[in-house]
């Protein structure tokens, strides 16, 4: 970088203001179009100053990530936060299972910025020689969602001691609910209200729901210049979103009688069936502990008698010998009886984004594929219970 250093040190005429437009982050497009959230330099120093928070990092650190620099989790929790406190940052191109660990040996990095399913495929990856020698080098490994199971592996084969970040937010707001790092979080949480945001679960009508009842997540800052400015020149949008003067997250999560906060799934990705609200998101973390799979996405297809039918696309891990059928015997036991899917598809591949997040809403475009297994086509009868 020494070619590109400039030697001018004649201090900046000029200081942004908190208030200042830093950046334009857009959002991960999983449900629709990504729009460009206007974010200010405060907010950013805000996450930075936050993520340090939640996990500790001093100036002997390296932070390891393969997150792209256009996405908000790289560019502060990644840079930022470790700018404050004098650390360093390994940006590798990309994710790769097999050259992971050979990168944090190469890199000497001592936490990790990842996303929970990139978690999730390297704790049940093979075993690699280059994990073994840096066993206990990782202490902190950043990213949700992080299943407990996949939390127990990190600290049992990698070291690790602090595993995913008990915390929620999203690009318009991050984040809203955290905890200080090696404080207590419920199993299944994601922290708690901060004092930075007032956050609240309501119903359709914008109405407070009691504890332990799911809703949309709506919040509103209690401090200047902490949450984005709207969409880039996408005014309707905004506006839509901050209706009485909340704004709308799109998200659905409760709150407990303790006040931990529990994410549930995405407004869109919400499924209900015969009367019953299926979580898309409990759902894939009850298939992903079949031995067989890789990677899955639960998801809506339109249903001939309204509401939806539950669909589950699917990756095999190498090797596997699974089928659709032997699959929904084994949900059987998984999840509930209103819950099982109709459909089930194996894929090579699963639509993604940038970030490694699945695009749902192309798999629910696609519905029901020539490769999708249906259970209305077999003789399998399923018992109530």
């Amino acid at each position: 970088l020494d070619a590109h250093r400039g030697h001018d040190d004649t201090p900046l005429e000029r200081k942004p203001n908190p208030w200042d437009l830093a950046s334009l982050i857009y959002t991960s497009g999983t449900t629709g179009p990504s729009k460009g959230c206007m974010i200010s330099y405060n907010f950013m120093c805000n996450l930075a100053r936050l993520q340090l928070r939640a996990g500790p990092a001093s100036a002997n650190d390296v932070t390891i990530t393969p997150l792209p620099l256009f996405h908000m989790n790289a560019l502060a929790v990644g840079i930022l936060s470790n700018i404050l406190v004098g650390a360093r940052v390994a940006i590798i191109p990309r994710f790769s299972v097999s050259n992971f660990w050979p990168e944090v040996e190469r890199s000497g990095a001592t936490i990790a910025s990842i996303l929970g399913g990139m978690g999730g495929l390297l704790a049940n990856a093979p075993d690699h020689e280059a994990a073994k020698r840096c066993f206990g080098q990782i202490h902190t490994v950043r990213g949700n969602p992080f299943t407990e199971e996949n939390k127990k592996v990190w600290r049992e084969r990698f070291g690790a001691r602090q595993v995913g970040g008990n915390g929620y937010g999203l690009t318009e707001a991050c984040v809203i609910t955290s905890l200080p790092g090696g404080e207590y979080a419920a199993p299944g949480s994601s922290g708690k209200r901060i004092a930075d945001f007032d956050v609240r679960i309501v119903d359709d009508l914008d109405r407070e729901l009691p504890a332990n009842t799911p809703g949309e997540i709506v919040c509103r800052p209690l401090r200047p210049d902490i949450m984005f400015m709207g969409y880039w020149r996408r005014p309707e949008e905004t506006l839509k979103l901050m209706r009485n003067m909340w704004f709308h997250t799109g998200d659905i999560g409760k709150f407990d009688d303790d006040g931990f906060f529990y994410f549930v799934d995405r407004k869109k990705d919400y499924l209900r069936r015969r009367g019953e609200n299926i979580s898309s998101f409990e759902m894939e973390s009850a298939f992903a502990r079949h031995p067989d799979i890789a990677e899955v996405a639960v998801h809506a297809v339109p249903s001939d008698k309204g509401e939806d039918d539950v669909k589950v696309t699917a990756i095999l891990n190498p090797g596997a010998a699974l089928t659709a059928e032997a699959l929904f015997h084994w949900a059987t036991d998984a999840v509930p009886y209103y819950a099982l899917p109709r459909y089930i598809e194996f894929r090579e591949t699963l639509p993604k984004n940038p970030q490694g997040r699945i695009l749902k809403y192309q798999l629910r475009d696609e519905g029901k594929t020539a490769s999708t297994w249906d259970i209305e086509a077999t003789d399998i009868k399923v018992a109530k219970r």
